[in-house]
């Protein structure tokens, strides 16, 4: 009969395992490498579980920042270095507790410079500080100050100048432009503010629009000098009631215009003296640029004068300004005076000398004998020239130089005594001449 009972499984194992145990354990220098252990591992614990234990930590490149800015300037000073820039940050070193180190950021310290530290004008040293420690105490800061400059902090009011650029739409004319507001305040740096002379805006006429015929345009401000320099610094406020701003609003109104012919005729009066002409009327302009309102400006054709240039008696040509008429609801457009020139003129007279003596000359003159003796003559010229001759200025002469005896047709020579421009004419130009043996 066959036994049921299933086989007893063997110990050889378990009794393997049983002894290297129980060599390991009873091994010294293991046993002293796990109570070493073991010991770190409690001491370890114990170290973590206890949060009023402090531990160091480094922030590196902590931003900083400035405050008192506003109290500063109340105080009437100001800094005129840029702080952040000399310190934009720092390396601190800090004592944590350990139960706050994760939560501890350079952001709950706060590096900053008070500007409450600054004694007065001059150079001062500001020292960091920082709202808070409540997670451990500041060790070291590196830099832990900077030294600035101090300057009064001064206000003054300066106008507001337009400076016009480019050319108004053809036909178009700027009538008027106003800045609102005429004055802006200007604050900052003594130093600074002393030097400025005026707020500029520019205008570019080329902007302007016949679509809008009034326009109101935010521009741009430029703080100058009285030489014309341009002042910058972000140290300057400039503030209008109070109120930062950086802009000025410029009020433009453009009205039509057009070119208006002169009437030259009108700009002259009186009569030369005589002998004398008016000969033209030059002006320096034939028209000028008229600008008004479209109504005013479709009604006016000419411009004349109600002053002209008085040319009575005159014997030479005149220059001088002429004022022009001003017409109501004229704009600005319209010179005061024009430049006229009359040109005078002297006119030609003829006069007419009856029966002048006709002279014999010549080697052969006490032989010769004239059939006409006497001539009328006709003389033309300037007038003053021929009206103050007399027969004695004409000079009527034949020439019977070489010669011989008998009867010759000769010419007969005229001029006026030394004034040889003038025209001299001859009822007879040739007359007989006998010569004697």
């Amino acid at each position: 009969m066959m036994n049921s009972r299933p086989p007893r499984k063997s110990s050889n194992g378990r009794s393997r395992f049983s002894r290297a145990f129980s060599r390991l354990i009873n091994n010294k220098i293991f046993l002293a490498l796990f109570s070493l252990g073991l010991a770190c591992a409690i001491w370890g614990a114990l170290i973590a579980s206890d949060g009023s234990l402090t531990r160091r930590k480094v922030f590196a490149d902590a931003p900083v920042s400035v405050t008192g800015e506003s109290s500063l300037i109340s105080r009437g000073y100001i800094v005129t270095d840029n702080i952040l820039e000399l310190v934009p940050n720092v390396d601190m070193v800090v004592e944590v507790t350990q139960g706050t180190y994760d939560r501890a950021t350079a952001s709950i310290y706060n590096p900053h410079f008070e500007l409450t530290q600054v004694s007065g004008e001059g150079e001062n040293t500001l020292n960091v500080v920082f709202s808070s420690q409540v997670y451990g105490q500041v060790i070291s800061c590196e830099p832990s100050s900077v030294k600035v400059n101090v300057e009064r902090y001064i206000t003054r009011r300066v106008p507001v100048l337009v400076e016009l650029t480019g050319t108004v739409p053809d036909g178009y004319y700027l009538k008027s432009y106003k800045t609102d507001p005429t004055s802006l305040t200007v604050s900052g740096p003594q130093s600074v503010v002393s030097g400025i002379s005026r707020v500029v805006v520019r205008l570019n006429q080329s902007d302007l629009t016949s679509e809008r015929m009034t326009d109101r345009l935010a521009l741009n401000l430029e703080l100058q000098r009285s030489d014309g320099s341009k002042v910058e610094s972000d140290k300057l406020t400039v503030t209008n009631q109070s109120v930062i701003t950086g802009s000025v609003i410029v009020e433009t109104e453009l009205i039509p215009m057009k070119a208006v012919p002169v009437e030259a005729a009108e700009f002259v009066s009186g009569t030369p003296a005589e002998g004398y002409r008016l000969a033209a009327i030059e002006l320096a302009a034939s028209s000028v640029d008229v600008a008004a309102s479209r109504e005013i400006l479709d009604t006016i054709s000419v411009i004349t004068t109600d002053t002209p240039l008085d040319i009575t008696d005159a014997t030479e040509s005149m220059t001088g300004y002429v004022r022009l008429r001003r017409l109501t609801g004229i704009d600005s457009t319209l010179p005061a005076e024009i430049g006229v020139k009359a040109v005078i003129e002297e006119e030609e007279l003829t006069r007419q000398f009856r029966q002048v003596n006709i002279q014999v000359r010549g080697d052969s003159a006490g032989k010769a004998t004239l059939a006409t003796k006497r001539t009328n003559v006709r003389v033309t010229g300037k007038y003053s020239a021929v009206k103050a001759l007399t027969a004695e200025d004409l000079l009527l002469s034949v020439d019977v130089t070489g010669l011989e005896a008998g009867t010759h047709i000769l010419p007969v020579k005229a001029s006026v005594i030394n004034q040889p421009e003038l025209t001299v004419e001859l009822d007879s130009g040739e007359v007989q001449a006998m010569i004697a043996q």
